[in-house]
């Protein structure tokens, strides 16, 4: 995206809300499918899609659904192809994984996808809403005075040391 259309979208505050509510929302899903419940006395966390990937036959295909889900949200967004792209990554690698029946549903305790993606598209979506930081032309320009006028300088004490003294 460029620097002007980034300029158009961060100036906007109704986009910004538009983005920070389905941000907010897709979090919350992620957080359900991810990292809703606890396993006491431990740090780990997950959520639905392993218990659903529990389920023989349809809980991966139900898991992969609701991963796709979000990326479609995603794309709803505006989010760009990499972003997109690695999402889709993640999904297709905790699906094509949790197909192993036991093993599957522990990786996606471990992988959380979606965790993974909500993560992708905050990223995404706060340098979309962060405005370009100002091109410093004065910089540029006061540094070539400056040089210009040192080499000016140059010149003129050369030129006094090679004709000035004879």
């Amino acid at each position: 995206m460029t620097a002007t259309k980034r300029n158009s979208v961060a100036a906007g505050a109704g986009e910004q809300a538009r983005y920070a509510q389905a941000l907010a929302r897709l979090e919350q899903r992620a957080r359900l499918l991810d990292s809703q419940f606890r396993i006491p006395f431990t740090r780990i966390r997950f959520g639905l899609d392993p218990l659903i990937g529990l389920l023989p036959g349809i809980g991966d295909l139900a898991g992969l659904l609701l991963s796709l889900h979000l990326v479609v949200e995603a794309v709803r967004l505006g989010a760009g192809t990499g972003t997109v792209m690695r999402m889709l990554a993640n999904v297709l690698l905790e699906s094509v994984v949790g197909l192993i029946p036991v093993a599957g549903d522990a990786f996606d305790v471990y992988w959380k996808a979606n965790s993974r993606n909500a993560a992708l598209l905050r990223t995404y979506l706060h340098q979309q809403l962060t405005p370009a930081p100002p091109r410093r032309r004065w910089l540029t320009r006061g540094l070539l005075v400056v040089l210009a006028g040192l080499v000016v300088v140059l010149l003129g004490l050369a030129g006094y040391s090679l004709w000035g003294q004879g």
